[in-house]
This record gives structure tokens, C-alpha cells and sequence, in this order.
């Protein structure tokens, strides 16, 4: 009898041993079709971060060739402001003409160019006009 206890506990022990190994594999399978679909996922997410790095050089070369463009063009504004004659050039001009100044005088005392000196005394004429 115990021979025969002894297979029973045996073919119990090896139908366990079974189950567990059935389990065992279908967790098994679980796990690599999980393992395939993250790594797919951490795949994507790398091709994103990579478009996004990308992108991010050169947004940052264009905001670098934005940025030089303005402070040419600051710079330009800067020598063009200091190269124009202030308004109150052109009032006194306008003073000096109402007065009866010629335009060599206007152009000489006021730092004007001949052409705006002459636009000057015509904007006087028409003023006198009306």
C-alpha cells in the first residue's frame, strides 16, 4: 500500500508540476507580448524625441539668425537716426526761409541736402499761397 500511496503522490506531484509548467509558459507568452508592444512604444517615443531634438536645433538657428538680423537692424537704425537731420533742423530751416534765407545759407546752417531744402521752400510758398 504504500507503493501504491507513493505512485498517487507521485503522478499528483508530476500533474502539479505540469500545471505549474503550463502556467508558467502561458505567463511566459504574456510577458513577450508585453515586452514587444513597449518596446515598440519606447521606439516611437525615441522617433519623437529625435524629430523634437530636430527641431529644437533649428528653431534655435533661426532664432540666432532672427536675433543678428535685429541688431543689424538696430544698428542701421542708429546710423540712419544719427545721419538724419532732426526736426528741429527742418523748423529752423523753415524759420530761416520765412525770414528770407536762400537755400545755399538753409543747406549750410541746417545740414540739409539740396533736395530738401528745395522741399522746404516750396512747402513755404504754398503756405504763404493760402
Amino acid at each position: 500500500m504504500i507503493n501504491v500511496s507513493f505512485e498517487v503522490v507521485a503522478v499528483a506531484a508530476l500533474v502539479s508540476a505540469l500545471g505549474a509548467l503550463v502556467y508558467a509558459f502561458a505567463q511566459n507568452s504574456r510577458l513577450r507580448a508585453q515586452l514587444q508592444q513597449q518596446q515598440a512604444q519606447l521606439h516611437s517615443v525615441q522617433s519623437d524625441v529625435s524629430a523634437m531634438c530636430s527641431g529644437a536645433v533649428s528653431l534655435g538657428e533661426h532664432l540666432v539668425q532672427l536675433e543678428q538680423r535685429a541688431q543689424q537692424l538696430t544698428r542701421r537704425q542708429s546710423q540712419l537716426e544719427m545721419q538724419e537731420p532732426s526736426s528741429q533742423s527742418y523748423r529752423h530751416a523753415s524759420r530761416l526761409m520765412g525770414k528770407g534765407a536762400d537755400l545755399d545759407e538753409v543747406m549750410s546752417d541746417c545740414g540739409l541736402a539740396r533736395g530738401e531744402a528745395e522741399l522746404l521752400a516750396l512747402a513755404q510758398r504754398i503756405k504763404k499761397a493760402c
